[in-house]
């Protein structure tokens, strides 16, 4: 290996593709006021590699890491248990937070920290100041610091309220094209190499970057917003439906900084947009839910593509701002205290058109995540963290016990002694401990998730020759790792007939030929076999009550046989739907109905049950 390969990273300008997680970085380091960006994307899209090059490209800054299994004190800062113990001083220890003032706070994997760690450092961050409190001492430090976090949205969700602390959220993805996974291939190859030569090659093209950063904090102060701007970017919140006022404020501040990257000090119609896509993605609602979600349209262009055909339709005047507009200009503070009318925007075609140009880029991001279906399905079964009263799990934190205790925390225990031990007689230990000092370990461990997969064998799914599809899809679901580590069950439902094939077990691989050699009938008892499920897995959850249940119910969603005879199946159904509270369950419908233009009854099942809607064919091309 060659000298020096080890404090070697990847040139930040030789990644290749992931242009807007670069942007976002650029324009997070340009103006001070962003105080977080959040990538997320598939494991191996280079997310970790992108940040911890940038680190060498703006070089007046350096990365400091939180680990996962950080604790409070390791984080905030507590007490120092040398000074105290020495001398018997209550003073407070800095922790991570306070080497990150002036640096550039990184988290790999945010969305497997905890919520509550996660709101607090950044509400840490959005304030400017720390504060400290614990073990009877007090105190305050300076917080400046720009928050860098990866994730895998397959992982696990970030919750939604944490997710709208970061001002931009941006996606990455694999490589589609042949070429650029071999260009990805070349270059990591040669970099291994010959790190240093490969660096040197692109040190030019980093320079560029740094320079247009540097460039771009000394003008940002003097770049404006109009109160036409403002409007706009509040209009297209309003229409993308963001909840709350973050994403405006963000748009605004990105919108600046985009164009003081591009040394201007006027803001563009092309710098609200663009900023509308790196600020919203991860706060706008359903941009998908005015389309018909059962006929989605293919993707014949990459996103790229998709946003320059967008700006190219703007018109020719609104490329750029008016020189001769002598709109009266305000501050990006004044945001919250300017009255906005939308009747008085001027220009309400070029906001619909920006509008309509986020929102499809949104829709091409969308079909692209809907490529890993499979990896959202797992999702579903994707572990938690909880807390368990047993001494097997994470140490995460401690408290005061209720009484004796069998897992005490050893150095919250030293902690909560060590201010008294000049006043106490020590009889020859090292350190003295009292009864009011023992303090015990609170633990996490990580739950387990069972899966029953309720399938509709019907016989009008037999003459449509969609069973041996829905089988496959069986198949495909149970090859899934997550399935593997946890429970699963079977289910079929057809006339006369609402079976528990196979009960829960560890053990999928005699699921499939269960399934297989499974008889069919004409009928469909939806209603019925959701009562089943009901009361099976009532009787499950009183045994397990530390399980996460799925239910992944494989239907076209046409009830045919009701529950009491001569009653209507459909009505009947609508009734049975309601009644399917189950505690600490989730539902899944499956669309097995591939006919154009007939009644979409699996997603009006799955509106019922409040449940995840997926088509049995996208599941299967996974």
């Amino acid at each position: 290996m060659p000298p020096g390969h080890l404090r070697r990273r990847f040139p930040f300008s030789a990644v290749k593709g992931s242009e807007d997680a670069k942007k976002a970085l650029e324009c997070a380091a340009a103006n001070d006021d962003l105080i977080g960006v959040l990538i997320k994307g598939p494991t191996g899209t280079a997310k970790s590699v992108l940040v911890r090059s940038f680190a060498d490209v703006v070089r007046d800054k350096e990365i400091v890491n939180v680990p996962l299994n950080v604790t409070d004190e390791q984080l905030f800062g507590g007490l120092d248990i040398e000074e105290a113990i020495k001398f018997g001083k209550t003073t407070v220890k800095g922790g991570i937070l306070q080497r990150a003032d002036g640096n550039i706070l990184y988290l790999d994997n945010v969305n497997l920290f905890e919520s509550r760690m996660l709101s607090s450092l950044l509400e840490c961050v959005e304030s400017g100041k720390v504060m400290v409190e614990r073990e009877g001492i007090s105190s305050e430090y300076e917080l400046r610091t720009t928050v860098l976090a990866t994730m895998d949205p397959a992982e696990q969700a970030l919750p939604d309220a944490v997710a709208d602390r970061f001002d931009i959220c941006v996606q990455t993805y694999s490589a589609d094209e042949g070429s650029d996974r071999t260009d990805i291939i070349r270059s990591n190859l040669e970099f291994d190499a010959d790190p240093e030569g490969f660096t040197g090659r692109y040190s030019e093209d980093d320079a560029k970057v740094l320079k247009r950063i540097k460039d771009a904090k000394n003008i940002i102060s003097g770049v404006v917003l109009t109160r036409s701007d403002l409007r706009m970017i509040a209009k297209i919140c309003i229409d993308l439906n963001v909840k709350g006022h973050r994403g405006d404020i963000a748009i605004a501040k990105v919108s600046k900084a985009l164009a003081a990257l591009d040394g201007r000090t006027a803001v563009s119609n092309e710098d609200i947009r663009d900023a509308a896509v790196l600020c919203l993605l991860h706060r706008r609602a359903d941009v998908m839910k005015e389309k018909d979600t059962t006929q989605p349209e293919k993707i014949e262009a990459p996103v790229d593509e998709k946003v320059k055909e967008a700006a190219m339709s703007l018109p020719e005047g609104e490329q750029g701002k008016n020189e001769e507009d002598e709109e009266e200009i305000v501050e990006t503070e004044e945001i919250g205290q300017t009255s906005l009318e939308f009747d008085e925007v001027e220009n309400l075609g070029t906001v619909a058109e920006i509008t309509g140009a986020v929102r499809e880029r949104f829709e091409d991001m969308d079909k692209l995540e809907a490529i890993r279906l499979r990896k959202i399905v797992g999702k579903a079964g994707k572990r938690k963290d909880i807390t368990t009263n047993k001494r097997a799990g994470r140490y995460r934190g401690f408290r005061i016990p209720a009484g004796r205790t069998t897992d005490p925390a050893f150095d919250a225990t030293v902690r909560a002694a060590a201010p008294h031990q000049r006043s106490r007689d020590s009889k020859g230990l090292s350190i003295s401990i009292e009864s009011q000092d023992i303090r015990e370990k609170i633990r996490i461990k990580r739950d387990s998730c069972s899966f029953l997969f309720a399938v509709d064998v019907s016989g009008s799914l037999v003459k449509s020759g969609m069973m041996q599809d829905i089988k496959n899809g069986v198949k495909a679901m149970l090859m899934d790792n997550y399935v593997n580590r946890d429970k699963v069950a079977l289910m079929t439902f057809r006339t006369g007939a609402v079976t528990i094939s196979v009960p829960f077990t560890r053990s999928v691989a005699g699921i499939t030929d269960v399934l297989e050699n499974t008889e069919c009938g004409d009928g469909t008892p939806l209603g019925p076999a959701m009562l089943v499920i009901k009361d099976y897995m009532l009787n499950y959850i009183r045994k397990n009550p530390d399980e996460r249940c799925y239910v992944i119910l494989i239907t076209d969603g046409e009830a045919t046989i009701p529950v009491q005879k001569g009653r209507d199946a459909d009505m009947e159904l609508r009734k049975v739907a309601a009644m399917m509270n189950i505690p600490n369950t989730e539902w899944m419908v499956v669309d097995s109905s591939l006919i154009p233009g007939k009644v979409n009854h699996a997603a009006e099942l799955a509106a019922m049950l409040n449940a995840r809607y997926i088509r049995l064919e996208d599941l299967q091309s996974a």
